[in-house]
């Protein structure tokens, strides 16, 4: 008589194949919409929402407001940067850099969290603006202690950089030129412009839209280069999900 197997005799397998160029050029089509769809709704804000359904469509796409589809982009990409770095930091237990991997799984954490809540918004201060007379670059008064920490960081992970293979060394300082270059360099501009021109000129608010750009074309090609990275370390990856009752 024929036993039957259990169903934990059995192991499911649900291949996902990732291509790091497939990715990248997809993520880079959806940056470019919400790029258009974001200075859209710009033009409708300096139009002063002459169109019916324009306020709708700017409180949506918005690149300049919170909680909406382009901040929820930003962030769900961010996490995925943070999970590619997990996986990293779990091949590279043995490295000599694996707490460098480790604490960038956790930086990217929170820069997810903080791409959906805003919480380097709560360093915006303007009685510290105006007690220090501070410049109209440091309009927004968060850039300074994010000017700080990045020089921090760039301090620290000098030697983890110069350790990475030359192509994912390059690729990584590409992208941190240009995320940097959009989160700290157009938000100072950014506060230079809104100083001068007002925030309701259609400088500032090429501005913004700029400023979004570099933020999330710096994404993806981050996360390119931690595809290409992880694919060089292993051509597949297993993962068990282990499902009780109890």
């Amino acid at each position: 008589m024929r036993m039957q197997q259990k169903a934990s005799d059995f192991n499911i397998e649900l291949p996902i194949h990732l291509c790091a160029k497939t990715i990248a050029r997809r993520l880079m089509a959806a940056v470019i919409c919400l790029t258009l769809a974001g200075a859209l709704s710009a033009y409708f804000w300096f139009t002063e929402f002459s169109f019916p359904a324009s306020k709708w469509f700017y409180e949506l796409f918005s690149l300049d407001e919170e909680l909406n589809i382009p901040a929820w982009y930003s962030a769900f990409s961010l996490l995925f940067c943070s999970g590619l770095l997990k996986a990293i930091t779990a091949i590279n237990s043995e490295d000599r850099y694996f707490s460098g991997w480790k604490t960038l799984y956790f930086i990217f954490i929170y820069l997810s969290l903080d791409e959906a809540f805003s919480f380097h918004e709560l360093l915006i201060i303007p009685s510290v603006r105006e007690s220090f007379h501070l410049n109209p670059i440091f309009f927004q008064t968060w850039v300074i202690p994010g000017a700080i920490l990045v020089g921090i960081f760039a301090f620290k992970y000098l030697k983890f950089w110069l350790y990475l293979p030359y192509k994912t060394r390059y690729l990584f300082l590409i992208s941190a030129v240009v995320y940097v270059s959009g989160t700290l360099g157009m938000e100072m501009v950014g506060g230079f412009l809104r100083e001068d021109f007002g925030r309701r000129s259609l400088i500032t608010l090429i501005g913004i839209v700029v400023e979004e750009f570099l933020e999330m074309t710096g994404i993806v090609i981050f996360t390119y280069a931690l595809l290409a990275y992880l694919s060089s370390l292993r051509e597949s990856l297993q993962i068990k999900i282990y499902i009780s009752e109890n």
